[in-house]
């Protein structure tokens, strides 16, 4: 019993330090860095070198598109009337950039709050039932 027990409290600890980072690392933004450079991240941080952004135009007239570069950076013309920018990375993680609008980020501190919180409920009905037996 002692041994399940042990095996089930290390499976939550592992879980407890992975877990943050994970749930965390699921988003994806991409920002106006400065007239004509985009950058797409992820919320952890990194980017994905397949990703590709494509800029539109008021009316949705496709303007460029093309891959982001080393830095996770993609460059256009200036000159060009950027009003909503959108990056794939091809993996399902979508992010979307629209002039005048400001880039929303998940939190992190409720999130590693969160996780910690599932994780101390999990301890305290399994130390119940141990208890109660």
């Amino acid at each position: 019993m002692k041994s399940v027990m042990n095996k089930g409290i290390l499976f939550l600890l592992i879980c407890l330090v992975l877990l943050p980072s994970a749930v965390y690392a699921h988003g994806m933004f991409l920002e106006l860095e400065e007239p004509g450079v985009l950058r797409a991240e992820y919320d952890g941080g990194g980017f994905s070198p397949r990703t590709e952004v494509t800029i539109y135009d008021e009316d949705g007239n496709e303007l460029d598109k093309g891959l982001v570069d080393e830095e996770g950076k993609f460059h256009f013309e200036k000159s060009l009337d950027l009003h909503r920018a959108v990056a794939e990375d091809g993996m399902g993680h979508r992010a979307e950039y629209k002039k005048g609008v400001e880039t929303k980020t998940i939190p992190k501190v409720p999130v590693v709050i969160g996780v910690f919180a599932v994780v101390g409920v999990i301890f305290a009905i399994q130390n119940k039932k141990v208890k109660q037996k």
